[in-house]
């Protein structure tokens, strides 16, 4: 019996496993070191080097640099093999980061003056460096289900970029580097992005967006949502699983790590703040932009995590998240050497850290855990296949 690398549906098997990969800007690489260990792991269970997330997850679902993560793990080279491997994320950082933040692609943002003459990078580096990775790529050529989080801004709504959802709105098969420009266009960092898309009819449809972090910085909730509710009306490999069913859904999160700003601000200094203020300070933190996203981030898993002890499936969810980031790790566009060596120290310290205050359990040996199930899933997916 020969069990292939190929993505196999979740109709053959007993549980949809999904993936989930927070917005943070240079902050990816936390989960990059985390999925780099999470693939390893699989590599060496099914003594497969060649092994891959995207042949492992029925979903994988990005927000911003989450989303950029997701195309990075699901679009395919020219072999129909997932075009980078998760060791790759964190030097992809490495090489493009420097340039993508570097104050010579800024249009300029002037806080002390309070003027603005644009976002503070004009994101050409970037636009330019996506474009070339991924060439003509499509939405539905990547090799496994993927969910990427935009926002409309003509519309003023959420625009989500699912690959199932391609045979009833074909306008939404964008080209890969469109999507990932979309989701990673963060006001005040970079430019909206718009772009147009052939709705198979000759008609042109048009994209205002920024990024998905507008619609969810966490993407776990909309990639559950899909999958207990919406994919079933246009995938098949979905229609077994009934709302809710979390037992047979196994969801792994991935953050990029939250400042712990605890007593940091407090209203009688708050209280004399401008816009701008609220928008960057001088120590290049975003007051506005942290809060929302803090607070987002907990309902989220709070919410997430609620649901699946509530239905008794406490252990198919999984959030690792760093709480307590300090200083320039903070920063969501400090991509210098230095500042980028302590991320990736980030993502190796929390993976020996408990899972959370009421589980021992270290997110290594959680990850561990989880590595055992999607082998397990594979084999018998393949096995049922033949």
């Amino acid at each position: 019996m020969t069990i292939t690398n190929e993505p196999v549906s979740a109709e053959v098997g007993e549980m949809v496993t999904i993936l989930s990969i927070d917005g943070g800007g240079i902050k990816g690489i936390i989960p990059g070191t985390i999925l780099a260990f999470l693939e390893g792991q699989l590599q060496d269970l099914d003594k497969n080097k060649d092994a891959r997330l995207a042949d492992y997850f029925d979903v994988i679902a990005g927000t911003s640099t989450g989303g950029i993560v997701t195309t990075m793990l699901s679009s395919p080279n020219e072999n129909n093999r997932p075009y980078f491997a998760a060791k790759d994320i964190v030097p992809f950082y490495f090489e493009h980061g420097p340039k993508i933040f570097s104050p010579n692609n800024r249009f300029g943002f002037n806080c002390r003056n309070e003027t603005s003459d644009g976002p503070k990078y004009d994101g050409k580096y970037l636009h330019k460096i996506l474009r070339e990775e991924l060439g003509e790529t499509r939405l539905n050529q990547t090799l496994t289900h993927v969910i990427i989080t935009s926002f409309d801004i003509y519309n003023l709504q959420p625009t989500i970029f699912f690959k199932s959802e391609i045979e009833k709105s074909h306008y939404m098969d964008a080209k890969m580097s469109d999507i990932c420009i979309s989701t990673s266009a963060a006001p005040t960092m970079f430019p909206p992005y718009y772009f147009e898309n052939d709705d198979g009819q000759g008609n042109m449809h048009k994209f205002n967006v920024i990024d998905g972090a507008a619609a969810a910085d966490n993407p776990a909730l909309i990639a559950l949502s899909t999958v207990t509710k919406r994919a079933a009306e246009f995938d098949p490999s979905f229609a077994k699983i009934k709302p809710m069913d979390v037992k047979r859904i196994l969801l792994l999160s991935l953050g990029t790590g939250a400042a712990n700003y605890e007593g940091k601000y407090k209203a009688q200094d708050v209280a004399k703040w401008g816009a701008l203020s609220w928008i960057k300070q001088d120590d290049g933190t975003t007051p506005i932009i942290d809060i929302i996203s803090a607070a987002s981030h907990a309902m989220i898993d709070d919410f997430t995590s609620t649901i699946y002890h509530a239905l008794d499936a406490g252990n198919n969810y999984l959030r690792i998240q760093e709480p307590a980031l300090k200083g320039s790790t903070t920063i969501m566009d400090d991509a210098s050497v230095d500042n980028m060596k302590l991320l990736v120290q980030v993502g190796e310290d929390l993976l020996k850290k408990p899972v959370s205050k009421d589980d021992p359990e270290t997110n290594e040996e959680a990850l561990k855990r989880f590595a055992k199930l999607l082998s397990d899933r594979k084999k018998a997916r393949a096995i049922k296949a033949l």
